[in-house]
């Protein structure tokens, strides 16, 4: 009798296991898919900041000492006014260094420590930077997160689409691409433009920079 239970018990846990075959060989198909999932996503993770690199390392500085860094902090709270990288004094970086990545002007390094720096972004609200549009030159500030450039007479041949450098009239490297015009206005006493910038360098996704640090052979 009892050999007749178990071999009863073993008939139902065969027919339970065809049962359940198919959400088994699910389960493991799905997991295999998900595996696959997460390995593309890897790959695609790793061609983008292989791509970025390539970009950063193909810019143009044969002029100045490059120090090349990896953000390492960008804090909620102060995410359009400051980033930190990894880099700092003993690596070669000074206040007021130039920060860019592969799309242009990042911002300005606003506090150099030894290992660490403290880059203050072009939409941070103390931002001033000089730049030149054409043949003027203007200063560069953040209003409520939008760039905007002042200090332009209205004599000055200025449009839609005109590109945004830096100046070169202060000690931050000239010629380097900050942003475009995307309007052009007068101020309230029609005495000089204010200039609407777009820059696509400071928005979400900043993982590595260069750091311009004087000319090649300058020790100060």
């Amino acid at each position: 009798m009892a050999r007749k239970n178990w071999f009863v018990i073993a008939i139902l846990i065969l027919y339970l296991c065809f049962l359940g075959s198919d959400r088994i060989l699910g389960f493991f198909d799905n997991t295999s898919q998900l595996s696959q999932m997460i390995d593309n996503e890897k790959l695609e993770y790793y061609k983008n900041e292989y791509e970025k690199m390539s970009y950063l390392l193909n810019i143009n500085t044969d002029d100045y000492d490059v120090i090349y860094s990896k953000v390492v902090l960008r804090e909620i709270y102060q995410f359009y006014d400051e980033i930190t990288i990894g880099k700092g004094t003993r690596d070669g970086i000074q206040d007021g260094d130039l920060v860019v990545n592969e799309n242009g002007v990042v911002g300005v390094i606003k506090d150099a420590g030894n290992a660490s720096s403290i880059v203050r972004l072009l939409t941070s609200p103390d931002m001033e930077l000089s730049v030149k549009i054409n043949g003027s030159y203007g200063i560069l500030t953040s209003v409520d997160k939008a760039l905007i450039v002042k200090n332009i007479k209205l004599d000055s041949e200025i449009k839609e689409g005109d590109l945004v450098y830096t100046s070169g009239l202060t000690s931050i490297p000239g010629g380097i691409y900050v942003g475009k015009v995307s309007e052009v206005n007068r101020d309230s006493l029609e005495l000089e433009y204010i200039l609407d910038v777009d820059s696509i360098t400071h928005q979400k996704d900043i993982s590595y920079v260069a750091v311009l640090h004087g000319k090649k052979g300058d020790e100060s």
